[in-house]
């Protein structure tokens, strides 16, 4: 029983990991696209930035030694794309 609804939060999380990475793309995007005072862009900087954030001292350290591009939100995609394989690797070793 409790695997079933182990699995549904799983599925969950991993829905919840697919939208914000399109979120995060959309972003990129539009920060090429859209100017940034457009309502859109406000809201989708709204719903991505607490996902951006935590990455932003290392893209802002790569950049101070010469790295000439912001990668804060490839670095988040990446985390984000590695969470739900590490939770489900960790449910079929241990839970299943």
């Amino acid at each position: 029983m409790y695997t079933s609804v182990i699995m549904k939060v799983l599925t969950g999380i991993s829905y919840f990991c697919n939208i914000i990475t399109v979120l995060l793309f959309v972003y990129c995007l539009m920060t090429w696209f859209v100017r940034p005072n457009s309502p859109i862009y406000m809201f989708v900087h709204r719903l991505v930035e607490p996902f951006i954030a935590p990455f932003r001292p290392l893209a802002l350290r790569l950049m101070e030694k010469g790295f000439m591009v912001d990668i804060s939100v490839f670095l988040a995609i990446v985390v984000i794309r590695l969470i739900p394989s590490i939770l489900w690797n960790i449910a079929y070793r241990f839970l299943l």
